[in-house]
């Protein structure tokens, strides 16, 4: 199943059930002293999330589109760009535990036995919804101290459950353990730190179980930077599926990059490298995943952007997608790329999502050559240094702390270019942080 029949049987299977299907919202906020919109995939319903009524006047669901700003690490199933499918209304929870059991089965075809589902630790009537109403075996059903959503710094909150896909329903459930096992823990800074591993793409665990559709009773309401629950006068089911998940999941791919959402983007790339992705080494997919997935943020946040002109443009945003096209530009010269390339892989982002993201398309000349100009801005600043046959302290300090390129990556890149690394006076600027 393609992403685009994924995104399209979720809103009509909604649109059936008496769902409004809202238009996705910016992924920049209108108000000057925020850059992006957090918690998308609630928004479509402002003025419940914000606390001004406590039901939706219609059942609802969209389409959202998200970014990750401060994604310094990627890994196989962690993205810079995704989506998140959402149903909004005040029915019941078991109702909205149907829906999206019926959903996920006989839509999507899912594998019953495949999926599992977790549930707060002493939730007893989410539990017995689970088992008895909709007919999951008890040993499928998982208690995680993880199944709490909230809204950061404020909002409405509440338990949530979670639809999990099995990818080794083989090794049994008597020793599955809740945290470890249910939830991706993320590692330990020394474990980055190693010498072996790559700095933005890592290799991901061998995680058993991927959570892929969210489900939140909305039941409290927290004021700002209080740490008190406040009851609502009634409560409702705010829900998010992850495209990006459940296309892992349909097309029986290992990790994002593999899907038809992003794979083509590796393969324009590849082409433009003059690489064969399936034949390529692992440090060569890591440089095409990276361009891939940055490339793709960078275009849907300036779709959002270029309506107006870039002296409107919230600095944090234009530094945001300037450090995005650095780390482009650099990986690219760790492919053997010498030329600005960036027009190709963007056409093919907007080709991939101009079905249910029309602005795409009719902004593209727009998206395009603002992009190409800080892609130009970062090509001659990767020539400065290389004319000079030395990366001044100034310069590391420059890639390390302005565009948040690792200091891996430099040193790796200036290898490449027989270039010089001025430790010494990025030291005497900053001291030892790189130790």
């Amino acid at each position: 199943m393609n992403s685009n029949q994924i995104r399209q049987k979720f809103l009509s299977f909604y649109a059936a059930r008496g769902h409004q299907i809202l238009p996705t919202e910016s992924l920049v906020a209108n108000s000057p002293d925020l850059m992006f919109q957090t918690n998308l995939w609630t928004l479509p319903f402002h003025p419940i999330s914000l606390g001004q009524r406590y039901s939706p006047s219609n059942h609802s669901t969209i389409l959202q589109k998200h970014i990750s700003p401060n994604l310094t690490v990627l890994t196989e199933r962690h993205l810079t760009f995704f989506e998140i499918l959402g149903n909004c209304g005040n029915y019941s929870q078991e109702q909205a535990l149907s829906w999206a059991w019926e959903l996920c089965t006989e839509v999507y075809q899912l594998p019953p036995e495949r999926l599992v589902v977790s549930v707060r630790i002493n939730d007893t009537e989410t539990f017995a919804i689970w088992r008895d109403r909709i007919g999951v075996p008890e040993h499928r059903i998982i208690f995680s101290n993880q199944n709490f959503w909230r809204t950061r710094p404020h909002g409405h909150c509440g338990r949530n459950t979670r639809i999990h896909y099995d990818f080794y329903p083989e090794r049994g459930y008597q020793s599955v353990a809740s945290e470890e096992d249910i939830q991706f823990q993320s590692k330990d800074k020394e474990y980055y730190d190693r010498p072996d591993t790559l700095h933005y793409l890592l290799p991901e665990e061998d995680l058993r179980f991927l959570s892929f559709y969210h489900l939140v009773l909305m039941e409290f309401d927290t004021e700002k930077y209080v740490n008190k629950l406040i009851p609502l006068q009634r409560n409702y089911i705010d829900a998010g599926l992850a495209v990006e998940k459940l296309a892992v999941i349909l097309q029986e791919v290992s990790n994002f990059y593999e899907t038809d959402l992003i794979f083509p983007i590796i393969e324009t790339v590849a082409e433009v490298a003059g690489v064969d992705y399936e034949r390529a080494d692992a440090w060569t997919k890591i440089c095409l995943k990276v361009i891939a997935d940055q490339i793709r943020a960078a275009v849907y946040l300036s779709a959002d952007c270029v309506p107006k002109p870039p002296h409107f443009w919230n600095h944090p945003i234009r530094k945001q997608i300037k450090i995005w096209l650095m780390r482009v530009v650099l990986h690219a010269q760790l492919l053997g790329i010498e030329h600005p390339f960036v027009k190709l892989p963007i056409a093919t982002t907007i080709t991939l999502g101009e079905k249910f993201y029309p602005l795409l398309r009719q902004q593209q000349n727009e998206i395009t050559a603002f992009l190409q100009d800080e892609e130009s801005y970062c090509w001659k600043q990767l020539q400065t240094a290389r004319e000079k046959g030395i990366v001044t302290g100034r310069t590391i300090e420059q890639f390390f702390h302005t565009y948040d390129c690792s200091i891996k990556d430099i040193q790796r890149w200036a290898t490449q270019q027989s270039l010089t690394l001025d430790f010494s006076e990025y030291n005497a600027i900053l001291g030892p942080e790189i130790d």
